[in-house]
């Protein structure tokens, strides 16, 4: 397993590392933040895929509860409120369950074998396509297709796949993820002195402007 701080295709120690799950909701919200930071103060995310519910986990979705119309409404949800603050749409129904460890293998062979921009469009276009197209991305051939729709090479993104390149970059769920210090995605992590999970955008935009700042300060050195 990768360490936490081993650098990766054209990182510094200057990135801010993001460990995510392309099927967390709180993570699609973390990917329009990251996006947002990005164009707002012009920082680079080390993307780090960690699986939430990784293949050697048995789990199945609960099946939909029945509509009771009698039911009382039920007051808004932590990640409800999240998401009006942050204005993040999610819609309704949310994408049913998927595993992601297909997706995650696909981003290492993007960023490692096509670079660092055909990764970040490798996100957009799985994130998007789980989140607001409902895109089964456990699927190969649904992959594959987002996979050219980005620009890069569907095929050989899934014979990297198939043939589990790179599953020693994925961290897993549960005591893999906590030894490292992760207990949530997403999980910003700024050049190793502050970390911050499921974070308001607001408190975000402060910790990336102390990052800057230490930055700086240590170029002036």
């Amino acid at each position: 397993m990768s360490d936490i701080f081993t650098l990766r295709p054209d990182a510094t120690h200057t990135n801010i590392l993001l460990y995510h799950d392309y099927i967390c909701p709180w993570c699609w919200v973390g990917w329009h933040q990251a996006k947002r930071l990005a164009a707002e103060y012009g920082v680079v995310f080390d993307w780090r895929g960690t699986e939430l519910v990784p293949p050697s986990m048995h789990y199945e979705p609960s099946a939909p509860k029945p509509v009771d119309p009698n039911e009382l409404p039920k007051p808004p949800s932590r990640f409800d409120l999240f998401l009006e603050v942050e204005q993040i749409p999610l819609a309704s129904p949310r994408p049913r369950f998927v595993r992601s460890h297909a997706a995650l293998l696909g981003a290492e062979y993007a960023l490692y074998e096509e670079g660092k921009e055909a990764a970040e469009a490798y996100h957009e276009a799985v994130y998007r396509g789980f989140w607001e197209a409902h895109i089964n991305i456990s699927d190969f051939d649904a992959l594959c297709g987002l996979t050219e729709a980005a620009g890069l090479n569907g095929n050989a993104l899934i014979d990297s796949v198939r043939a589990e390149r790179y599953a020693e970059n994925i961290l897993e769920f549960d005591d893999p993820a906590y030894s490292k210090g992760i207990r949530h995605v997403p999980t910003f992590i700024f050049n190793g002195e502050e970390q911050l999970a499921e974070a308001y955008y607001s408190d975000l935009t402060h910790a990336v402007e102390r990052y800057l700042v230490r930055i700086e300060r240590f170029k002036g050195k």
